[in-house]
């Protein structure tokens, strides 16, 4: 149980999002419709104040994470608030590890907020949960049979509620998905039974000096950005 000690001191000070490095960072499938605003977030939180100034973050992506922030935790939002007032690399080393998290989660509260409200939901619980299994497991070390019996039996349904809304969460997610393979499969069809006529638009276009029209919809730049 010591890995989550961490875990612990977030909560005590009140930044529950120090629950969010106890789990994988999974959440790209959930922006596969929207690849180009969270790869604008992971350029910008990722780059350095010797990249170019177009890299660094705006003041509206500053303002979208700290509504996720407070979205999380008051505390925290409360103390990138204090960081972005003195410059943007204050508030850069304000975000450390959790920035890629918090702009995935930026971008998800902005283009699918019905899944955004199941994860905040489903982080907070996890923070409970991880915070209550220290004062088990700290109970259970000291031979407090009473206190750890009480502890447990708070536990279980919390966890069994944070169980519950990581499975909402996953659902969600796969429906999209599936509907999203499901365009694809469409739109590969079509292209397929037409491909004689992209032939014929692709060689007339570039005769005439002209960019030919993206195939499946998108140019080879874009689907780099997507994966």
């Amino acid at each position: 149980m010591k890995r989550f000690g961490p875990v612990a001191a977030a909560l005590v000070t009140g930044a529950v999002v120090g629950a969010l490095m106890a789990r994988p960072l999974a959440d790209q499938s959930s922006f596969a419709s929207s690849p180009e605003a969270l790869s604008s977030f992971e350029a910008a939180v990722q780059s350095g104040p010797s990249l170019q100034q177009g890299r660094v973050l705006s003041s509206e992506q500053m303002d979208r994470i700290i509504a996720v922030a407070r979205d999380l935790s008051p505390e925290l939002a409360a103390r990138l608030d204090e960081a972005r007032a003195r410059d943007a690399e204050s508030f850069r080393s304000a975000l450390g590890a959790q920035a890629k998290r918090l702009g995935s989660l930026a971008v998800l509260r902005e283009r699918r907020p019905e899944l955004y409200a199941i994860r905040i939901q489903e982080l907070r619980l996890e923070a409970q949960v991880l915070a209550l299994g220290e004062q088990l497991h700290s109970a259970v070390d000291a031979g407090r049979a009473d206190d750890a019996a009480r502890l447990e039996a708070t536990l279980r349904p919390l966890v069994l509620s944070f169980v519950d809304s990581n499975l909402r969460s996953r659902a969600v997610e796969l429906a999209s998905l599936d509907a999203m393979m499901r365009e694809l499969r469409v739109d590969l069809e079509r292209d397929a039974r037409q491909r004689t006529e992209t032939v014929d638009r692709w060689v007339d276009a570039l005769r005439q000096g002209r960019e030919p029209a993206a195939l499946g919809g998108r140019r080879p730049a874009e689907a780099q950005a997507g994966r």
